[in-house]
């Protein structure tokens, strides 16, 4: 009976030197995994908003001179949009003057790749 008890004790100071270890390494891997996903709301949330202010934009271009605006340099410029460039990649293809342009906004590097 002796013998058991020992061999008991063994185990449970075995495990709870392997909790002291793990614990951490799992809250760890948690909060890791936890700021990736904000990051990634974060980054889809940027994308977003910078694709509803180029919107926006075009829109008021056209409410105000009855045309959309020709390129997308001359949108940036006369909104004073600013973006990282090095988030995004900004398609813009016009379809005329009175045809709603193409607007497209692409993360760069995401790390899952494509889109976020």
């Amino acid at each position: 009976m002796v013998i058991l008890e020992k061999k008991s004790g063994k185990w449970v100071r075995l495990l709870r030197s392997l909790s002291a270890i793990l614990l951490p390494v799992i809250l760890c891997i948690f909060l890791f995994r936890e700021i990736s996903l904000f990051s990634s709301h974060a980054l889809q949330n940027e994308q977003a908003t910078l694709e509803q202010a180029l919107r926006s934009s075009a829109v008021h271009t056209y409410a105000l001179e009855g045309r959309y605006p020709e390129s997308l340099d001359q949108l940036l410029e006369e909104y004073h949009i600013q973006y990282d460039e090095k988030k995004f990649v900004i398609e813009y293809v016009p379809n005329g003057t009175n045809l709603f342009p193409m607007i497209s906004v692409l993360p760069l590097n995401h790390p899952e790749g494509g889109r976020p």
